[in-house]
């Protein structure tokens, strides 16, 4: 039977070597070609030769021709995964594919030697870098940074398959996910997951650690206006400084307003904000006419220019004046899609604010500070 097949070899060439091996006893064939070889050399071209030697080497190296042959260690999982920067479920996957790949190049133990000291000293045993000549795979180098500090806030993609918002929830352990929806350029309803970025470091890490869940997640960092109002003080405020003495809370039931999460809430807008075309596209509306303004002006601030083109306002003397419109603002979602227009030059504190109709009341409500 062998010498049928050497002969059927020698018509064919190597691309129906792999199909023969699978179609046979594999492991058996590969043994038996082991002895064999010799006799082959004199009906078989140098090439075809050196490729069935190579199929048998693979063949034997794993003793398995399928997933069910296969036995994958813990520690080559981790091996790969760190090596390689892979998922746990993309390193197994990975590492199967290779094993079962019967017609992958082989490295020599002798060529291995002369190189050992080197690669290992990069992280890469035998079968790693010879994983990695073939793949054309090249490592990436490790930014480990610290997220304790990092206040940048990302956008992740949520889709019906992966990263579904179950997915994102078990991968960082809660139910509670900022979703945020909008419509992509075809009109049709996009949903986003808003994270911070220890959210996203937790999210990667626990994705690497995973069995089950594969996939690559894309992160989109997103330059937004802060928000933190005390619930204690004043601050943030425009043109007070919460620190000094008459401006601390006057007991500790004193309550402090606009709060962090009230809606509807009333904000102050100058510049670009102040344009009805221009706040119905930042909230998505499609009658800007729909839009209320009206005339109010600020104290305790003056406008300035940053990069020659964006005004902003920036704390003064409480006889200074900055004059404007005011708009309620109903919902947090409005407020985020505001933030993320403004970005993170500025952020949102509290004012007090005069209507025009009105100049003896003021109202509590918020605006844009630059930062």
């Amino acid at each position: 039977m062998l010498s049928h097949v050497s002969l059927y070899c020698w018509h064919e060439k190597p691309n129906m070597l792999q199909s023969l091996f699978k179609r046979y006893d594999a492991i058996k064939l590969a043994v038996i070609y082991k002895q064999v070889s010799t006799i082959l050399h004199s009906l078989l071209d140098m090439d075809l030769l050196s490729a069935c030697e190579s199929l048998a080497s693979n063949v034997l190296e794993y003793n398995a021709i399928d997933t069910s042959d296969l036995q994958i260690s813990d520690s080559d999982v981790e091996h790969w995964r760190v090596l390689f920067q892979l998922t746990r479920a993309e390193a197994i996957e990975e590492i199967t594919n290779w094993r079962l790949d019967l017609g992958r190049e082989s490295l020599s133990q002798s060529a291995w030697e002369t190189i050992k000291e080197s690669k290992a000293a990069s992280g890469f045993n035998k079968e790693s870098y010879a994983y990695s000549l073939a793949r054309g795979w090249r490592l990436k180098p490790q930014n480990i940074t610290s997220t304790a500090a990092d206040k940048s806030m990302y956008l992740l993609r949520i889709q019906e398959t992966l990263p579904s918002i179950r997915t994102v929830q078990d991968l960082l352990n809660t139910d509670k996910l900022n979703i945020v929806s909008g419509l992509d350029d075809d009109g049709k309803s996009v949903q986003f997951c808003y994270m911070t970025a220890q959210m996203k470091s937790l999210l990667l890490c626990n994705l690497a650690l995973s069995n089950s869940i594969q996939f690559r997640p894309t992160f989109i960092q997103v330059s937004i206006a802060t928000k933190n109002l005390s619930d204690n003080s004043r601050y943030p405020t425009l043109g007070i400084d919460s620190t000094l003495p008459q401006h601390r809370p006057q007991s500790s039931t004193e309550c402090f307003q606009p709060a962090q999460n009230e809606y509807p809430v009333p904000y102050f807008f100058y510049g670009t904000l102040a344009d009805r075309t221009v706040l119905a596209r930042v909230l998505g509306l499609s009658d800007e006419n729909s839009i209320t303004y009206k005339p109010a002006e600020v104290s305790g601030a003056t406008m300035t220019m940053w990069a020659n083109k964006y005004r902003g306002l920036v704390d003064s003397d409480q006889d200074d004046t900055v004059e404007g419109v005011v708009y309620l603002v109903r919902s947090h979602e409005e407020e985020e899609a505001l933030r993320i227009y403004e970005t993170a030059k500025y952020e949102v504190v509290r004012c007090l604010i005069r209507l025009s109709s009105e100049p003896k009341s003021r109202m509590a409500g918020l605006t844009f500070r630059l930062t």
